[in-house]
């Protein structure tokens, strides 16, 4: 049964509205140590079925999408819709369904990867931690090649379909010295696995483990702090994600509720998600609920310009929504950035480095995940960063924690901005450098 037919079956036995997804994943991955450890390869397929009777709702998915799975889904969800309780913000699913040309978000050759076409560039990597340095034990790493295809309908249109790959790859290096040790991981992802950088990846793991066997603690102090723009990748969409989705806003989970049209960060900073941006890392033609995705400024020269909305976050404003809608197969969407883009500035990375006196750059971080979103307080401990004194690096240190209000930091406390952005998957950031930051020992 597509999806079309699970709609108009749902509306058949008593749905109002009701929409379809189907998710399809392929994932071909390698297990690494010293060597290739393990593969694997897995296929998947999950439906959804969001059915409305009256204003109430229902979610229902499964992983079994025979003909059989899907009609006992679709009327699971009917019957359980039937005895909700109303939602009395509920005004209707989107209407809108449409698509954005995004570029080319699939590879084929990505898609049909077997482990024996990923072996080769696991065997690179390995041997590229050794060129970083001999003494190094690449100690973990994977390596993974992934399609995702989704179908989605409602009643008011479709079927429409997006496909994409990706492919990522990890180590964690180590080097083991008179009794102490020194570690360090580096990644690189793309849309194909023959765009990936192995040998790059893999020397920086290597040689970086061998500086960090001797680094000492961080002395407790307020310093210049340069998050690496790998760093920066990492701590913004912890932070900004939830803060901007517009049903945080509405629950008052937000601390930038009220704040559209005031200057939350210094007037460097613009953030931009870019849901139709071509040939970017997480942009897709349309959102999990069929809507046409946009690129949109939400922080422009430190101003917030707009919050992220869903059709039902749109609608309890009276607004249109943004095409943020992000959902499981078995969830119901919620509005949720595509790909946080924080716009690089002028300086390049040696300036940033040559201007600070006394500073930290921070390398790696852990434990951001851990912050407060809803308060805007951001903690992260600090595994691998340098102590920097005019302007040079000068000896290694770990065990830090940065803590501190994050809107503060992009306000008041930003310095500098680099032009060394990092791609990830879903956010975009350069490096950055902060003024007056508590760092304590940890």
């Amino acid at each position: 049964m597509d999806v079309e037919k699970a709609v108009k079956k749902a509306v058949e036995i008593g749905a109002s509205e009701a929409e379809a997804f189907l998710l399809s994943t392929a994932e071909t991955s390698l297990t690494l140590a010293g060597e290739v450890e393990a593969s694997k390869t897995v296929r998947l397929k999950s439906f959804g079925i969001r059915v409305v009777v009256g204003k109430s709702t229902a979610v229902v998915g499964t992983q079994d999408v025979s003909d059989t799975g899907i009609e006992s889904a679709v009327n699971s969800a009917v019957s359980i819709a039937r005895v909700s309780p109303p939602d009395p913000r509920w005004v209707r699913m989107n209407e809108k369904i449409g698509m954005r040309d995004v570029g080319e978000t699939f590879d084929k050759t990505t898609a049909e990867a077997t482990p024996e076409n990923l072996l080769p560039i696991a065997r690179e990597l390995l041997d590229a931690v050794k060129e970083g340095c001999r003494e190094a034990k690449p100690v973990r790493g994977f390596l993974t090649s992934r399609a995702v295809e989704v179908i989605y309908a409602n009643t008011y249109g479709g079927p429409v379909e997006r496909r994409e790959t990706l492919a990522f790859l990890y180590v964690d290096a180590r080097v083991d010295e008179a009794g102490e040790v020194g570690t360090y991981s580096d990644y690189s992802i793309a849309r194909s696995y023959r765009k990936l950088e192995p040998r790059k990846t893999g020397v920086e793991a290597g040689s970086r483990a061998r500086e960090f066997v001797k680094a000492g603690a961080i002395p407790n102090g307020k310093y210049g702090v340069i998050t690496l723009n790998r760093v920066s990748d990492s701590l913004l969409p912890v932070m900004l994600n939830p803060a901007v989705s517009a049903l945080n806003v509405q629950e008052g989970r937000s601390p930038l509720a009220g704040k559209i049209g005031l200057e939350i960060m210094s007037d460097r900073v613009t953030v931009e998600d870019l849901g139709a941006s071509v040939n970017t890392l997480g942009s897709k033609p349309f959102d999990d609920e069929g809507y046409p995705t946009r690129n949109l400024t939400v922080v422009g020269k430190g101003v917030l310009e707009t919050f992220l909305y869903d059709t039902y976050t749109a609608n309890r404003e009276g607004r249109e929504s943004t095409g943020n809608a992000s959902r499981g197969y078995s969830t119901a969407p919620r509005p949720s950035p595509h790909h946080l883009h924080l716009k690089p500035g002028d300086a390049t990375f040696e300036e940033l480095l040559g201007e600070t006196k006394n500073g930290v750059l921070v390398m790696s971080t852990i434990g951001e995940w851990m912050s407060n979103p809803v308060s805007g307080h951001l903690n992260a401990t600090i595994t691998h960063a340098y102590m920097v004194e005019n302007g040079e690096l000068v000896r290694p240190v770990k065990n830090g924690v940065i803590s501190g209000n994050f809107y503060e930091m992009l306000k008041e406390g930003l310095d500098m901005i680099g032009n060394d952005t990092r791609h990830d998957y879903g956010v975009s950031a350069p490096s950055l450098r902060f003024r007056n930051v508590m760092v304590a020992s940890k």
